[in-house]
């Protein structure tokens, strides 16, 4: 109930605040304005990401939001998203994610991003090594009807950002 009552004074303000501006959101559909809003939280991800605000993702997302990374779950909760979250942060302070192109259909936003960062902490396991990065990615996020993010499928090529970091491939020893 409350958070049908967010949803109505968001689509509220959203069509009051684009009516003064001239633009036809008045005459969106329901898809539409819920399209619109998942774009706009997507993007208020993204913006938690690159100033590091766990707060504001949040504000965004479930409490029982999933994340995959490459086809493995690796959270199930807010707690844990926040912690994996952590890992890239804390090996890449500067990291910042620059989206490409976000698309949108039913309850699903389709995002190409790249994400640019310098290796100057611990990412996992891994040392700082002091290199910079620059990876592409997608990801496919689930949305609820509210607009909060349900799951995060992320895909990137994994071995490509060890590489940039200065990590090789050993040949596998045959007997």
């Amino acid at each position: 109930m409350k958070m049908n009552i967010v949803m109505s004074a968001f689509i509220m303000l959203l069509f009051f605040s684009c009516q003064e501006h001239g633009s036809d959101v008045g005459k969106q559909s329901p898809e539409e304005l819920k399209s619109n809003l998942m774009k706009i939280n997507f993007n208020r991800f993204i913006e938690a990401l690159n100033n590091k605000d766990l707060l504001a993702f949040r504000q965004v997302s479930i409490e029982n939001c999933i994340r995959n990374l490459n086809g493995i779950t690796v959270a199930r909760h807010q707690n844990e998203m926040e912690a994996n979250i952590n890992v890239f942060f804390n090996g890449f302070p500067d990291a910042k994610v620059t989206t490409d192109e976000v698309s949108t259909s039913n309850n699903l936003l389709f995002a190409q991003w790249t994400l640019s960062g310098t290796n100057t902490g611990n990412f996992g396991d891994y040392q700082p090594t002091g290199k910079k990065v620059n990876i592409s990615g997608c990801s496919s996020l689930q949305f609820n009807e509210q607009g909060k993010i349900v799951r995060e499928d992320v895909y990137y090529n994994e071995l490509e950002l060890l590489q940039q970091l200065g990590y090789t491939l050993n040949p596998p020893v045959l007997k």
